[in-house]
């Protein structure tokens, strides 16, 4: 019987997996493509923030050129 279970359970957590690496995009060219600025253009900058208690917060927050 705890055979039977841990298949079931290996078998439901392979089913459930499977459309997340079923997808693949139908354009070569949106390989190619990126949201984001390349990585040499950004960069990360702390900003002390005050908050209208008097706490300081250090807040990052990414610059890009």
């Amino acid at each position: 019987m705890k055979k039977l279970l841990i298949t079931v359970a290996a078998a439901t957590v392979l089913v459930a997996a499977a459309p997340a690496f079923a997808a693949a995009p139908t354009d070569d060219a949106e390989w190619g493509r990126s949201p984001y600025p390349s990585v040499g253009d950004c960069h990360f900058v702390l900003k002390r923030m005050i908050t209208p208690i008097g706490r300081v917060v250090l807040q990052e927050q990414q610059v890009c050129a």
